[in-house]
């Protein structure tokens, strides 16, 4: 259901490694939720560093609002940066778990992008 690894990097490192594979593999980096600091913002202290990355391929997204154009209530696609215990991950629910069960017509497309997904997050850990 998820695709999560480990890294020695801290979260911002982690986060700059990111954006980088995101664009070496023709990927964009749409925006970067600072979790932690937003919810500090409302006086929320998470108490850990998390953050998360929307990206996008936008022939892909075609493709894939070509199909079915409801999907667009899970997109862009999310991968998520945080510390837990000491540790950093980097994570995607990964898009074969969700996307088919909205429409099975986007199981091929679906693939390609799960696959460079992992490519990226490999990349960067």
């Amino acid at each position: 259901m998820k695709y999560i690894k480990t890294t020695t990097k801290n979260v911002q490192e982690a986060v700059e490694a990111l954006h980088k594979s995101i664009s070496e593999n023709g990927f964009g980096l749409q925006h970067i939720h600072n979790v932690t600091e937003k919810l500090a913002a409302k006086e929320v202290e998470l108490g850990r560093q998390c953050q998360i990355l929307d990206i996008c391929q936008p022939h892909i997204a075609k493709e894939i609002l070509d199909i079915d154009p409801s999907v667009s209530a899970i997109l862009p696609c999310s991968i998520s940066v945080f510390e837990d215990n000491g540790q950093t991950y980097i994570c995607v629910v990964k898009p074969s778990a969700i996307f088919p069960l909205l429409n099975n017509q986007l199981t091929e497309v679906i693939s390609k992008v799960e696959k460079t997904i992992f490519k990226i997050i490999d990349e960067a850990i």
